[in-house]
């Protein structure tokens, strides 16, 4: 292999990719079968805390495009999570009725709730790596995040889940993803120092 394909698939960004299909296959399955904003949110932050230092711990394609956006890391890497995250969803799809019963009528919310539910973890997750939060309570925050998102819009909040659930075309796809980006940006835009 040459030197740029090598770099491609390091042992570091492939051992990220790994920890970004497991995370959201369990991330998954909490939605699939306990079908809570709690079962969600404190499955999200006990994972941040497990595989946060290994990949940072995105489980949701919205968070990596808006993390990218932030240049966090390398294009490559993004689409090695994004996939990663779809993939580990899907696996949960395939074996969560083996596991237990599936939670029935988990439902995208509308546009605007899966834009504005999303957009409390986009501005925490940010804060997070911003290390506005101390590391101690980042699982925490990011898990209270989610679970307040879910919460008030009753919505998905996540790509690759939405996919699993054969919501593909739903606002939790395309509204979650536009969410990422504009918090991104206007978190960006109020943290910069005068």
């Amino acid at each position: 292999m040459d030197s740029k394909t090598t770099r491609l698939f390091s042992s570091e960004r492939l051992k990220a990719a790994a920890a970004e299909v497991v995370g959201t296959f369990f991330l998954t399955l909490a939605a699939l079968l306990g079908g809570t904003a709690y079962a969600v949110g404190l499955t999200l932050g006990a994972l941040v805390y497990a595989i946060g230092d290994i990949s940072g711990c995105h489980l949701n394609p919205a968070v990596t495009l808006g993390l990218l956006l932030e240049r966090r890391f390398p294009l490559a890497t993004g689409v090695f999570y994004i996939v990663a995250q779809i993939v580990g969803a899907l696996l949960a799809r395939l074996l969560g009725s083996f596991i237990g019963s599936l939670a029935p009528n988990y439902q995208a919310a509308g546009a605007f709730g899966e834009f504005f539910g999303f957009g409390i973890l986009m501005l925490t997750v940010v804060a997070v790596y911003e290390k506005n939060v101390p590391k101690s309570g980042s699982g925490i925050a990011i898990g209270a995040a989610l679970t307040a998102g879910v919460l008030i819009t009753e919505g998905i909040l996540n790509p690759a889940i939405a996919i699993a659930m054969n919501q593909t075309f739903s606002p939790a796809t395309w509204a979650t993803l536009l969410s990422g980006i504009v918090f991104t940006l206007l978190f960006k835009l109020f943290s910069q120092k005068q």
